[in-house]
């Protein structure tokens, strides 16, 4: 019974978010450019992803996501 109510609600879900962006309103989670910008200004000083979590307070996904996103 919950797994049922947990797959209506998962479908209701998706067709909210299919309309709304059907209609050109949802964008979702937009990146934070500033956090961006400073972990690029780490990487140009050749700091390691360690030292870059620590300043900043960032995971090292984000790191990494930064620098791909330069690739």
């Amino acid at each position: 019974m919950a797994r049922d109510d947990y797959e209506t609600r998962h479908k209701r879900q998706a067709q909210g978010i299919a309309k709304v962006k059907a209609e050109g309103k949802y964008r979702g989670r937009q990146p934070n450019v500033a956090l961006h910008h400073d972990i690029l200004d780490q990487l140009t000083l050749e700091r390691s992803y360690s030292q870059i979590q620590e300043k900043l307070g960032c995971s090292r996904a984000t790191i990494a996501k930064v620098v791909k996103q330069q690739i």
